[in-house]
């Protein structure tokens, strides 16, 4: 079974997606640096108007995918947020200095 997932940056987006068949919705912003967290307004936003399952992007930063202390804190309440705001999930990625 095929599954099509749509990665978004804005509200309308959502609409397009969900109206073009999308069967999963990644919540991102700043789609043109790779995708970072997004704001939890539009995490609440996401979820209100949602018909399909939406995860956010817990990415605090472009570049690597290898985060210090802070940065993993950070991803941590991002994480916390995503499940307030009432999405099904989150996507992360994670390296050590090794890959």
């Amino acid at each position: 079974m095929t599954h099509l997932e749509i990665c978004i940056d804005n509200l309308e987006s959502l609409f397009t997606a969900q109206q073009s068949g999308a069967d999963r919705i990644e919540l991102c912003s700043a789609l043109g640096l790779g995708g970072l967290t997004p704001s939890y307004g539009f995490m609440q936003l996401a979820a209100r108007h949602a018909s399909v399952p939406v995860y956010a992007m817990i990415r605090p930063r472009a570049g690597d995918f290898c985060f210090n202390d802070g940065e993993f804190e950070m991803m941590l309440q991002d994480i916390a947020a995503a499940r307030a705001a009432g999405l099904q999930g989150v996507v992360v990625g994670l390296l050590d200095e090794e890959g």
